[in-house]
């Protein structure tokens, strides 16, 4: 199956990652699809391949584990003889002050958000590197580019991938391989409901005047990037201004995020 074009996913079962395998297989792509949960994984292949009339193959992954992800890319290129696209995309939040973070807690999200990122990289590297041709992307978060209060585990681990990022994408490009960082905004996943220690979307009373994207936005960009030299994907103008602020003015920065921090305080109990 020379001809055809690969890419997998990873935390394709919902949001994101489950747009970006669809969108994808409306490009005709091979679909592989990884994340925990078998049986949603199995209804997102079922999609994809009526959407793309060809193969999708799905592999129960925790992308935690290393064996695990080295697994998925070694069945991709067993099963298909290549690997084109690699969306690293599979994470949780954590709604929790720093001091009150656990080590248990920080580790794991490392874990899952960060490790599992770096272990998709370096498994599917040497494959692209061998074919001279590839394209890895990411995800991120534009709160990998400027802390916020109540997510400071999340943020480290996003500002993680961010730097890894930077440091694969130049040394990746003497093998025709490009890297992109995936930055989304608020995206409609049901992500801040699922956050460990309680949703900061319901918490705050700013939430109505947050754009609000869905998840076939940042799909899509993704897969119009696909061979193209872009280090960065960032998708809303208040995302945008953020960055800039906090690179150019981060005091003003810490007092906009002051505003929030004091907003989010009064929906936990106590405070």
């Amino acid at each position: 199956m020379t001809d055809v074009k690969v890419a997998i996913v990873t935390g394709a079962s919902s949001g994101i990652g489950m747009e970006t395998a669809l969108a994808f297989a409306r490009r005709r792509y091979v679909v592989v699809l990884a994340a925990r949960r078998e049986e949603k994984l199995k209804e997102v292949g079922r999609a994809c391949e009526a959407a793309s009339g060809g193969p999708v193959l799905v592999v129960p992954t925790d992308v935690a584990r290393q064996e695990q992800v080295s697994a998925l890319v070694a069945r991709t290129v067993e099963r298909f003889g290549r690997l084109d696209v690699m969306v690293n995309n599979a994470g949780y939040g954590i709604f929790a002050r720093v001091h009150q973070t656990t080590d248990e807690q920080m580790r794991r999200i490392f874990d899952v958000n960060y490790f599992g990122v770096f272990y998709g990289c370096r498994a599917a590297a040497p494959v692209m590197i061998h074919q001279r041709s590839g394209h890895i992307f990411n995800v991120s978060s534009i709160i990998g580019k400027r802390g916020t209060p109540f997510h400071g585990a999340y943020c480290a681990t996003k500002f993680a991938i961010c730097g890894l990022t930077d440091s694969m994408r130049v040394e990746m490009r003497p093998y025709n391989v490009r890297v992109t960082c995936v930055c989304p905004g608020l995206t409609g996943t049901g992500f801040p409901q699922h956050e460990e220690g309680g949703s900061s979307t319901e918490r705050s009373s700013f939430r109505r005047l947050r754009t609000v994207q869905h998840p076939s936005v940042v799909a899509r960009k993704i897969v119009a990037t696909v061979g193209r030299s872009t280090p960065e994907l960032l998708f809303t103008l208040g995302g945008r201004a953020l960055v800039f602020l906090s690179a150019n003015f981060p005091r003003l920065g810490d007092w906009m995020m002051r505003l929030y921090h004091d907003d989010l305080a009064k929906g936990r109990s106590g405070e």
